[in-house]
């Protein structure tokens, strides 16, 4: 009995639509019974996740781990802050399972948001030092950059008893809070 691996179009269905994906099947020559051997299931299954993330607009299993890795956190912390089950969010990260849309979103929020990652992470009890270190430097860069946009607007008319990066210090402060008052009324 001859084995002979191919690739072969494996057509599926996935939110009304059709969707065609490159599929690597081990066919039996002699009674044509396809089988998966070895990687082609894991090949098969990665094909069909990435086929519905294009299908549906959602963001990469690479593009997953690179906003997991922008803020140093860990997977645990994405399934904790996003409040999935266990492994969930590493399924997505390998590309076995795409994630839905409304995670999707979430996750594009806290990406452009780093006030919306940090507030995810310490409503969740999250303690990771090297996460809190990139939200340290954060608030340092913007700190530097609102200090360097103040003198620029509002150059030596500062009172001499504060300098700008006590203005911008107590600005960022001030958003802050009010954010957090916000959060707390809508809560």
């Amino acid at each position: 009995m001859a084995l002979i691996e191919r690739v072969f179009p494996f057509v599926f269905s996935h939110g009304g639509k059709q969707a065609v994906i490159d599929d690597h099947q081990t066919v039996c020559g002699a009674c044509g019974t396809v089988s998966y051997a070895g990687e082609q299931i894991s090949r098969h299954e990665l094909a069909v996740a990435a086929k519905i993330r294009e299908l549906d607009g959602l963001l990469s299993a690479e593009d997953l781990r690179c906003i997991r890795l922008k803020y140093a956190f860990r997977q645990i912390d994405m399934e904790l802050m996003l409040s999935v089950g266990p492994k969930t969010w590493t399924r997505w990260e390998r590309g076995k399972v795409p994630q839905s849309k409304a995670a999707d979103t979430l996750i594009r929020v806290l990406a452009d948001d780093p006030e919306v990652a940090r507030r995810l992470m310490l409503q969740s009890g999250i303690e990771n030092p090297a996460a809190a270190a990139v939200f340290e430097q954060i608030d340092e860069d913007t700190k530097r950059l609102a200090t360097a946009n103040l003198q620029a607007r509002i150059g030596a008319s500062l009172s001499r008893d504060m300098s700008v990066g006590d203005v911008a210090s107590r600005a960022i402060d001030a958003v802050r809070e009010v954010r957090r008052e916000k959060g707390a009324k809508a809560a």
